[in-house]
Parts: C-alpha cells; sequence; structure tokens
C-alpha cells in the first residue's frame, strides 16, 4: 500500500517511480487535490492486490466496506462514501469527512486477485449506481 497524507507527502509522491498503470491517474488526482487546496485535509492511499483490510484500518481508522455497523453484502448496507468512480482498471472511491474538506481517497487495483476480495466486489458492485 502506498499511503500519503498530506501535502508534503502528496508532493513528493509525484516524483517517484511509479507503475504506468497508475502514475497518470495518480499524477492527475495529486495535481487537482493541490490545486483545490486540499493537500493537507487529503489521505491518499493506493490499495493493492495483497493489502488487507487490517492495514487499510491501521491506516485510516475505518473499514470501507462496514457503514453504521453493517458489513457490505448483509441486509440493510449503504455505503458511505461520497465518490466511487471507475478508471478502467481502478477504482477511485472518495470518503469526505466531515465539512472541513477532509477526505480519505482509496485507489484500488481492478485486478484478478485480491486480499482483501470484499473490497474489490463492493466497488464492481456499486460503481454504476
Amino acid at each position: 500500500m502506498l499511503a500519503f497524507y498530506q501535502r508534503a507527502e502528496l508532493e513528493a509522491a509525484l516524483n517517484l517511480p511509479l507503475r504506468p498503470y497508475i502514475e497518470a491517474l495518480l499524477r492527475k488526482r495529486i495535481a487537482e487535490i493541490i490545486a483545490d487546496g486540499l493537500g493537507d485535509c487529503t489521505h491518499l492511499l493506493v490499495v493493492a492486490a495483497d493489502d488487507t483490510e487490517a492495514m487499510i484500518e491501521e491506516e485510516v481508522a475505518f473499514s470501507p466496506v462496514v457503514s453504521d455497523g453493517i458489513r457490505f453484502g448483509q441486509p440493510n448496507f449503504s455505503p458511505h462514501w461520497d465518490v466511487l468512480h471507475n478508471h478502467g482498471g481502478w477504482f477511485e472511491v472518495t470518503f469526505c469527512i466531515g465539512n472541513g474538506g477532509w477526505a480519505v481517497v482509496l485507489f484500488v487495483h481492478d485486478g484478478e486477485r485480491s486480499c482483501f476480495p470484499e473490497l474489490l466486489a463492493m466497488c464492481r458492485e456499486l460503481v454504476c449506481r
């Protein structure tokens, strides 16, 4: 997992040698976050195939597949993200925290395997809603 929190880390990420399949998308989103003045209140994660739910929870203090105590796949589940985009190979899931511009942004690889298949299934199933 790649994790960038606040403007300095986001700017440093622009200089990392990134894989081509995420580089353009990540550079574009980071530039937009900084241009919008949200660099100091954005926590951005690139979730790879070997990242687990526990790892994400450790980083952002919540599970993206649980909303109001209800897990994805259970009756009455209602997602708590604000934006879910499919970028062809990557999902972008944005969780706005409060009204001050704070956000957690996850880039989730849409690949064959995943150590957190529930997250991938949720993105695939709910992206069109």
